[in-house]
C-alpha cells in the first residue's frame, strides 16, 4: 500500500507500517502516532528508515486538504506535522499540482533531509489521496481506553 514518488534519479517510497503503540494508551497523542516508512535512493544516498512522525489524526487532515485542491476548492497547501521531520506541499500551477515530499532522515548535528517534488495532474493527485484514505482506513484515530 506504499506511495512511491519519482523525480529523475530520486526515489521516494512512503508506508505506513502501523501505530507506534499498538496496544493503545491513556495519552491521546500516544494511542495515535503512526509509524511511518521511508525508503529513499537517489544513486548516492540510500537508505531505509522508520519513525513515527505522523498521528493518525493528522494524515485524516492531510486526505482533507486534498481532496478540496482536487474539487478546486483550494489551490495547494503546506503540511509540516507535529513531529516535523516529514512534510507534503502541492502547489496548483495552471493545470498541474507540483507535489514536494520531504523527509529529514538524520537530526545529529545539522539536519539532513531528502526530498522529491513532481508534477501531477489532477487524476493522479486524486489517486495519490486515494491511496492516503486508504492508509487512514487501515490506521484510524483511536480514542484513549478508560
Amino acid at each position: 500500500m506504499s506511495i512511491t514518488l519519482t523525480e529523475n534519479d530520486k526515489r521516494l517510497e512512503l508506508d505506513i507500517l502501523g501505530y507506534e503503540f499498538p496496544e493503545g494508551g491513556s495519552d491521546l497523542y500516544d494511542v495515535n502516532w503512526l509509524v511511518v516508512g521511508v525508503a529513499y535512493d537517489d544513486g548516492s544516498l540510500s537508505f531505509r528508515q522508520e519513525d513515527s512522525c505522523l498521528l493518525a489524526y493528522e494524515l485524516r487532515e492531510l486526505t482533507e486538504a486534498l481532496d478540496g485542491i482536487v474539487e478546486g476548492r483550494e489551490t495547494g497547501l503546506i503540511r509540516t506535522f507535529m513531529e516535523p521531520y516529514l512534510s507534503i506541499a502541492v502547489t496548483r500551477v495552471g493545470e498541474v499540482y507540483a507535489l514536494q515530499v520531504r523527509f529529514v532522515y538524520d537530526t545529529a548535528g545539522p539536519w539532513k533531509a531528502v526530498g522529491v517534488c513532481r508534477g501531477l495532474d489532477r487524476r493522479e493527485l486524486a489517486e495519490l489521496n486515494e491511496r492516503l484514505k486508504a492508509m487512514y482506513a487501515r490506521f484510524p484515530r483511536r480514542e484513549v481506553q478508560e
